[in-house]
């Protein structure tokens, strides 16, 4: 082989490897960051031994059929307010004027009218993750940038978001099962069973953390995520699953991942949680969203 010909042959190589580069991972129009998840299956729930589990959480097969992007954070505050000032929208919180759960003068939950997404009761910059949005909220995010880049963006399905937190893991978070070792990897409520804290009383700027094996930041605290899937509180039927869905009728909608007040068994990869759609805004909730390819 001369020179030449070895030459051609590393930029052919590098060329394909920038765009294999480029396919895994996006930048959109607001600057979001997204990495592709490829199709695959996983064991759902978790198993019976695991520690803290809830007997909703049953351990069953599901089959994603599709790939798909994912946030590789979730939606900060100046996303959030991008959408709010072109769309001119008012989040419920606003519009009712019952606010939502945020943080007093005495550092405890309250429930008042005064919290919203820019106001939930302590200091965000616009690089923390948006909180005190319903679910209705995180929708009409989603609806609007479907809007304005022409593809479909949505909230994950809960079999999605879980799927893409293990990053292939079957443990109880998706670095293992030592809750000492979430402070390298998420904000969440200090707690006996890990020791230190993470440096952060309420929200923590996206992507401080370790990411997981995916390359996503903050699966496990920082704020609960909005799924798109209706919740059951009897959990799973146990069944093999493909591309599996909650209907729309349900009640609540589920939230995954757990919050920066969160206690490390609600930050498990299986754990789960559901709110009313409308009325349920929180200082510890918030979202990320999904690109179809």
């Amino acid at each position: 082989m001369n020179m030449y010909t070895y030459l051609f042959g590393m930029l052919m190589f590098l060329h394909s490897a920038l765009g294999m580069a480029r396919e895994m991972e996006i930048t959109n129009s607001l600057g979001m960051r997204m990495v592709s998840i490829p199709a695959g299956k996983f064991q759902m729930g978790s198993p019976e031994n695991e520690k803290d589990r809830e007997e909703q959480e049953v351990r069953h097969e599901v089959v994603l059929t599709k790939g798909f992007y994912l946030g590789v954070h979730e939606v900060t505050v100046g996303q959030f307010r991008g959408f709010v000032e072109a769309a001119k929208y008012k989040t419920e919180a606003e519009r009712d004027g019952k606010g939502g759960w945020g943080v007093n003068e005495s550092g405890s939950f309250a429930e008042n009218g005064k919290f919203t997404w820019n106001s939930p009761g302590f200091m965000q910059g616009d690089d923390h993750p948006v909180v005190l949005v319903s679910w209705n909220d995180a929708k009409a995010f989603c609806r609007w940038l479907s809007q304005r880049e022409k593809v479909t963006y949505r909230l994950p399905s809960e079999a999605e978001w879980e799927y893409a937190c293990r990053g292939g893991r079957e443990t109880a978070y998706h670095f293992g099962n030592d809750p000492r070792v979430l402070l390298q990897y998420g904000n969440l409520f200090h707690h006996p069973s890990v020791g230190s804290r993470d440096g952060y009383r309420f929200t923590a700027p996206v992507g401080r953390f370790k990411p997981n094996d995916h390359g996503l930041y903050d699966m496990h605290g920082n704020v609960w995520e909005w799924c798109e899937d209706g919740y059951d509180p009897r959990g799973y039927s146990g069944k093999k699953q493909t591309n599996p869905t909650r209907p729309d009728s349900a009640k609540a909608r589920v939230q995954r991942g757990g919050g920066w007040s969160s206690a490390p068994h609600r930050c498990r990869s299986a754990a789960r949680i559901g709110r009313d759609p409308s009325s349920y805004r929180g200082a510890y909730l918030g979202f990320r969203v999904v690109r179809e390819k």
